[in-house]
């Protein structure tokens, strides 16, 4: 049994539970190549994943699909083998990308949303929000950043992802993405070492660590067992925040009342 490692720390019922269920990943690099083959190694039995893009030189310091003998190959395919390889019997579906034409197919019968989407993909990510939540899919984003990762848990009857980052239609998308950014890392715990986080809006890329990529899978496939399970979760939905650096030394819960708007307050307030 490819599963029996883990009794002990959960059942044989729960290792049958955790079979019927089903994740999606959308995106298949940096962190959800790890999400997807952690939470498969976990016993999750289906799984969904999505990506349109191709691995390249670029992303070998962090995305653990990416070598010599991937780069130019998609990267949701080479995690499809890679999955099966680990359970033959896995239900998967490969799609390329997401898309408002796909979203309802993506997420029918998901269990638990794990978002890997990269930073700079805004609309689609909003719109697949809004998607999980009018099915009662609950929802998790961890996003690494410097030496450390954060964790927002969106489920169905909490502040919805809009909300929380405020945003709106009338928005620019850059506009979009600097509130995202900011409901992301209300403490940049990454100050206490670094002051820029180098985030590139022009070339859309920001400074990552394979080391943080793997926090961030570390906390979104606990919390997705968890609650595959049905187990009691520390991880409070937002606008409750985790966020954890190893440089910095920090653990931090915090409680974002009023969300993005809130931090936007409070920022100029502080300006002269």
């Amino acid at each position: 049994m490819i599963y029996s490692r883990m009794l002990g720390l959960v059942s044989e019922q729960e290792l049958d539970t955790l079979a019927g269920k089903t994740i999606a990943v959308p995106g298949c690099g940096g962190v959800g190549f790890t999400h997807a083959e952690t939470l498969v190694r976990m016993g999750v039995g289906g799984i969904k994943i999505a990506d349109f893009d191709t691995f390249g030189p670029e992303n070998f310091n962090r995305q653990f699909g990416a070598t010599t003998h991937t780069v130019g190959l998609k990267k949701a395919e080479v995690l499809r083998e890679r999955l099966l390889s680990i359970n033959p019997a896995l239900r998967i579906e490969v799609f390329d990308g997401i898309s408002a034409n796909t979203l309802d197919h993506f997420l029918d019968g998901v269990d638990v949303l794990c978002d890997a989407l990269d930073y700079f993909v805004i609309e689609p990510r909003i719109k697949m929000y809004r998607k999980a939540r009018e099915l009662n899919i609950p929802a998790v984003v961890s996003c690494p950043i410097g030496f450390g990762g954060t964790l927002h848990h969106f489920s169905p009857q909490s502040m919805a992802f809009e909300t929380y980052f405020a945003l709106s239609d009338a928005m620019s998308e850059t506009d979009k993405l600097l509130n995202f950014g900011i409901g992301l890392d209300p403490l940049r715990l990454h100050r206490a070492y670094l002051q820029d986080a180098q985030l590139d809006f022009e070339k859309r890329k920001v400074a990552s660590l394979s080391s943080a990529c793997l926090l961030a899978t570390t906390l979104t496939a606990t919390f997705t067992l968890a609650k595959l399970l049905g187990r009691e979760l520390f991880f409070k939905p937002v606008p409750y925040v985790y966020q954890i650096d190893y440089l910095a030394g920090k653990f931090e819960e915090t409680y974002v009342a009023d969300g993005v708007t809130g931090l936007l307050n409070r920022i100029h307030e502080t300006q002269p």
